[in-house]
């Protein structure tokens, strides 16, 4: 009997243990964004160390467009693949090289293996029901 309960309390106690760890590990997936939700939109850059010309382009694009990107709350995130960093963000991203636009949600609003992205990357951020409503309200004016 005593047998018994014993085994019982200890696949008790290791199912505790394992939701508590995915709950941890859940948590720590959006950790990372989760800080800027609702305040910022993201452009999350992930490359090869030895592969970062997309990483490169894209820091040369937010510095030739600042105001364009400072006005649409854009935020660069990059990273290497092998980061250990990369287990914190959403599965989809951890996956694959490339760039992410990511809205104020929290969503992937837009995905391209190479720069491809960066050409139409205001013209979809502008589509956005949110970025409307920022434009409506005064958005700065950037010198073309």
């Amino acid at each position: 009997m005593k047998i018994k309960l014993g085994l019982k309390n200890t696949k008790l106690w290791f199912y505790f243990l394992l939701v508590c760890h995915l709950c941890v590990s859940l948590e720590a997936n959006s950790m990372i964004l989760d800080k800027y939700a609702w305040t910022n939109r993201l452009v999350i850059v992930v490359t090869e160390k030895n592969k970062n010309k997309l990483e490169k382009d894209v820091r040369q694009f937010f510095e030739l467009y600042r105001c364009d990107v400072d006005d649409r709350n854009l935020k660069l995130l990059s990273f290497f693949t092998d980061d250990p960093i990369m287990q914190m963000l959403p599965p989809s991203v951890q996956s694959q090289t490339g760039m992410w636009l990511i809205g104020y949600d929290g969503n992937i609003k837009a995905y391209s293996e190479d720069g491809q992205l960066l050409t139409k990357l205001f013209e979809i951020i502008d589509k956005m029901p949110m970025r409307k409503g920022e434009m409506k309200s005064g958005s700065r004016d950037c010198i073309k």
